[in-house]
């Protein structure tokens, strides 16, 4: 089955992405791969990204998941996003 062509969406590595038309304008080909990973971020699984900071974090600290702040969470959350992607 194919998709239908859109402006707003592009083919990018591991499928399909929704660039709005901010992130579009201008062509800039940093605010375009931020928009690209922005879209990957958002679909993965939180579930995932949960196990994977719980398992960077133990892997690089020897602070319990629990004792961390909200903010500190956070971070590895990202950090492992990044991964992930």
């Amino acid at each position: 089955m194919t998709q239908p062509e859109r402006d707003d969406v592009q083919h990018v590595p591991g499928g399909f992405a929704h660039i709005s038309e901010e992130e579009q304008v201008g062509g800039n080909p940093v605010v375009h791969h931020l928009a690209v990973y922005k879209t990957r971020a958002r679909m993965i699984d939180d579930s995932r990204v949960e196990r994977r900071a719980r398992e960077l974090q133990a892997a690089s600290s020897f602070d319990d998941w629990d004792g961390l702040s909200g903010d500190d969470r956070e971070l590895w959350r990202h950090m492992a996003r990044l991964d992930l992607i």
